[in-house]
Parts: structure tokens; C-alpha cells; sequence
């Protein structure tokens, strides 16, 4: 199994913090800024970097930072899970089990998004009520630091793109004004981004035959020689 996960810099003053366990992901050109993340990995993905047989992963310049682990050590962690579908660490000081959903968490955070993200969606066909929506923690991740199977990245892509399209072409007039609306009090960013690193998570509820591990980085460590537990399951990872 071949592990390949790059660590994406926009700017070149990024580029020497990033983690020597990754490999750098030059997105400077920064094409489309409103969609962070998930552009990158739509072009990833349409270029084939995220090939069968391999577990393939995009991740933040700030991974050390927001989960004060270094890439080797979720390297190890992939590699001493064998078999998954997709692995995900949640950042320090997250508590997945704090709230029923993703969307429920980011109602509280980003106000309007659960409205504007149950139209999207009523429009492309996912039969979801968010209200109402609940989660497992082992489901639950609030940022895209994930690597996965090519399998996952098939069904991951199916799931994104109809909303990637609803929202590129197929709001009202009043969503296309308010999605683009700054939707977060200390992050200058509009709801594009918390919708779609959002789709990680509902995405493995909604389909059990994915299988996840993850990970909160407050739990994962060396104590003892030993690593802490593995979220949500109560077992050593």
C-alpha cells in the first residue's frame, strides 16, 4: 500500500514549515480561493494523483499546528491500519462527541449554513434532513486532514461534485448572495468551505460500507511507549 499524502502551501513562506513526512503541494496559483481545499482536490483527483491501491491525501499547511503531530506519526498510524477505506485525524482539542452532527456544530459556528445547505441538498437529490441529522463521533471530522483508498476518493467525488455544481451553477439568486457572505467571526471565509469539509463526515454516515478510522489528536501520542487510544471505538491504536 503506497501512502501518498501531500501538504498544500499557498504562498511561498509556507513552504519551509511544511512537514518533510509530506509531499508539498504547490498551489500558489490559488485558482479558486473561495473553494480552498476542495479545489485541490478536484484537480488532484481529474489529473488521477489518486489512484486504486494507494491511500492518497491533501492536507492543510497547518496540520502540525492545529493537531501538534508530525506527519510520520500518521503515516504510522495509516500503516499500522491496514484495510480501511479512509483515515482522518481531528484536530486538538476537538470534541466530536460534543454535538449530534457536523451540521449541527457548524450551525453554531457558521449561522444560515444548515438552512443553505439542506436547500442544496433538496436540489441535487440527498434525501437528508439536517435538523435532525446525528452522528456517530467515529464519523465526525472538522477539517479535511484525511487520506484515502481510491476507492473512497470515487465515492467521495460522487457525493462532492453535485453540490460543487449546484453551487457553481444552480442556487436562487438569494443562496448565490449569501454563500459568498463571510460566514465565520474570525475566519475570513465565505460558507463555501465549512459546507464542503462537511461532505467528508456525511458522507461516511451515509454510507456504511465505507470504513473510517479516526483520530483526535489530543488522544493520539507517545505515553509510555504506547499510543493513546483510537476515538469512538475505545481500543489502542
Amino acid at each position: 500500500m503506497a501512502i501518498r499524502i501531500h501538504q498544500i502551501y499557498y504562498e511561498e513562506r509556507q513552504r519551509s514549515g511544511l512537514d518533510p513526512a509530506f509531499l508539498p503541494y504547490d498551489n500558489r496559483a490559488n485558482a479558486r480561493p473561495e473553494w480552498r481545499e476542495y479545489h485541490v482536490f478536484r484537480s488532484a483527483y481529474r489529473a488521477g494523483m489518486c489512484a486504486a491501491g494507494d491511500v492518497t491525501g491533501f492536507l492543510s499547511w497547518k496540520f502540525r499546528a492545529k493537531t501538534r503531530l508530525a506527519g510520520a506519526r500518521f503515516i504510522d498510524l495509516i500503516r499500522r491500519h491496514p484495510g480501511s477505506d479512509v483515515y482522518f485525524i481531528n484536530p486538538d482539542r476537538i470534541e466530536p462527541g460534543r454535538w449530534r452532527s457536523v451540521w449541527e456544530q457548524g450551525e453554531f459556528h457558521h449561522p444560515g449554513i444548515l438552512g443553505l445547505a439542506q436547500r442544496i441538498f433538496s436540489t441535487v437529490g440527498v434525501a437528508i434532513d439536517l435538523a435532525r441529522f446525528e452522528q456517530p463521533p467515529e464519523h465526525v471530522a472538522y477539517c479535511n486532514y484525511w487520506a484515502g483508498s481510491g476507492r473512497f476518493w470515487d465515492a467521495y467525488m460522487a457525493f462532492c461534485e453535485p453540490v460543487h455544481e449546484c453551487i457553481e451553477h444552480g442556487l436562487s439568486a438569494t443562496d448565490r448572495d449569501l454563500i459568498r457572505r463571510r460566514a465565520d467571526r474570525t475566519i475570513d471565509a465565505c460558507f463555501i468551505p465549512f459546507i464542503m469539509e462537511r461532505l467528508f463526515s456525511t458522507l461516511l454516515t451515509l454510507r456504511p460500507d465505507l470504513h473510517g478510522r479516526g483520530w483526535n489528536a489530543s488522544q493520539v501520542g507517545w505515553a509510555a511507549g504506547r499510543w493513546w487510544r483510537w476515538i469512538g471505538r475505545g481500543q489502542p491504536a
